[in-house]
């Protein structure tokens, strides 16, 4: 598909508006799971879906390259565990600030 000059503006304002409404969305979602947490532990279930709250007293997240770099960690072992993505083509759009 050729994309024209005039084609790209609209898309990307098409785009913008969407990712809009995502995020207006996303962020009713995060409300509407706080209030439920607010109930606590347990299964909640409507007439169309069901929502289970957790609850993890700990969760222990390990910093790898803060470990490598505290051990001194050889940068041939540091490269034979690290992985690499070649062609990385990202989209990201803003609101154009007028």
């Amino acid at each position: 598909m050729k994309c024209t000059t005039t084609t790209a503006l609209k898309i990307v304002d098409q785009l913008g508006l969407i990712e809009d409404q995502l995020a207006a969305l996303q962020e009713q979602a995060d409300d509407l799971k706080s209030q439920l947490k607010l109930l606590g532990q347990g299964s909640y279930a409507g007439t169309m879906y069901v929502t289970t709250i957790k609850h993890t007293p700990e969760k222990k997240t390990t910093a790898w390259s803060a470990v490598a770099k505290e051990l001194n960690a050889p940068a041939d072992l540091i490269a034979k565990h690290t992985k690499v993505t070649y062609n990385i083509l990202a989209a990201e759009t803003k609101a154009l600030s007028n």
